[in-house]
């Protein structure tokens, strides 16, 4: 009897599921999101990671201080970064920089409300895909002596499918 009763159930949901999509989609008002989710410039790093499980990654939000290097306005998810003398700002990590990187970039400021913000959310650790992670100039591939480091502080450089993210 509870199949028969299971089955019934299904067969109304599936029949008036699409009436109830047609439905919202005819009153949903332009520019908002279909599910109420968080936008898409919201935080998200799935596509950096190396597979989208990790226990170890470890996130922060720091100030940004550009100290002679890339702007913040051109730094973008991915890019590495290094600890200031006082360890309160992080600074853009380039090529020479390989003996004191410290973290990956995974979030910008995009705060509508609040256009001054600096501060860059920076993975301290965890396992990112090797082809998304890149100096602040923009260059890679990461040296050796870069990836040592990072290994160092608990950030593992994968290779991943370049298609897509590894999963193991």
């Amino acid at each position: 009897m509870k199949t028969m009763i299971s089955r019934i159930k299904w067969a109304i949901a599936c029949a008036v599921a699409p009436l109830i999509v047609a439905l919202y989609r005819l009153g949903k008002p332009r520019g908002v999101e279909v599910y109420g989710a968080i936008s898409g410039t919201t935080f998200l790093p799935v596509p950096l990671l190396s597979h989208d499980d990790d226990p170890n990654l470890k996130i922060v939000r720091m100030p940004y201080a550009a100290a002679g290097g890339a702007a913040l306005s051109t730094i973008k998810p991915g890019y590495l970064v290094k600890f200031d003398a006082a360890r309160a700002n992080v600074n853009p990590a380039l090529t020479a920089d390989d003996a004191v990187l410290e973290g990956v970039v995974l979030d910008t400021p995009n705060d509508v409300a609040n256009p001054g913000d600096t501060t860059v959310g920076v993975a301290l650790s965890g396992s990112f895909d090797k082809n998304t992670i890149k100096y602040s100039d923009g260059s890679s591939p990461i040296s050796a002596a870069g990836q040592k480091r990072l290994r160092e502080v608990q950030i593992y450089l994968d290779t991943a499918v370049v298609g897509g993210a590894f999963a193991p």
